[in-house]
């Protein structure tokens, strides 16, 4: 398939199943209720638009028509572990958690090809406007139920790429 000028090729996975091409993989939260909690302790009135975790932005092309590609059209739920808060370089908070099962596809994802240019892969959803300041606990429970995975290239989501956190 070639790029149009003005529209990108690969906004609806269907239209693209093999080749190489960059990734950008990621899970929405379909029970977005269950960061009201989360976004109250912070302060926060609005729910992020698309509560997501991002499993794979790689810029480095990768063979779309490879099995491990391919979105898993699956639900899952997951507990989330050892959830806290981390400031974000553009002023904004994030929602980190441990999650083997996205950790474990992360690593499927890099082992076939995936670059990760970013800081090691932890579970995160950007939640909106970082507060003065941080709670120290964070509670959050689950389970949290993610959708199917959605699969585009990374220059299809422009401001909505992944970003980077800041380090400790």
């Amino acid at each position: 398939m070639e790029h149009t000028t003005g529209r990108c090729p690969f906004a609806a996975q269907r239209e693209t199943r093999s080749g190489a091409h960059p990734l950008h993989l990621r899970r929405s939260i379909l029970n977005r209720e269950v960061l009201r909690p989360v976004l109250r302790q912070l302060g926060l009135e609005t729910m992020p638009d698309d509560p997501h975790v991002t499993l794979a932005h790689s810029t480095a092309p990768v063979d779309w028509g490879l099995k491990v590609f391919e979105p898993d059209p699956h639900r899952i739920a997951i507990t989330p572990q050892r959830p806290r808060f981390e400031r974000t370089p553009a002023g904004g908070v994030d929602l980190v958690f441990g999650a083997p099962e996205l950790e474990t596809r992360w690593r499927e994802l890099t082992g076939a090809g995936a670059v990760w240019d970013l800081p090691p892969f932890v579970p995160r959803v950007a939640l909106g406007p970082c507060p003065a300041d941080l709670p120290a606990i964070c509670f959050f429970a689950g389970p949290v139920l993610f959708g199917p995975e959605w699969r585009a290239t990374p220059d299809c989501l422009g401001a909505e790429a992944p970003h980077h956190p800041v380090s400790a």
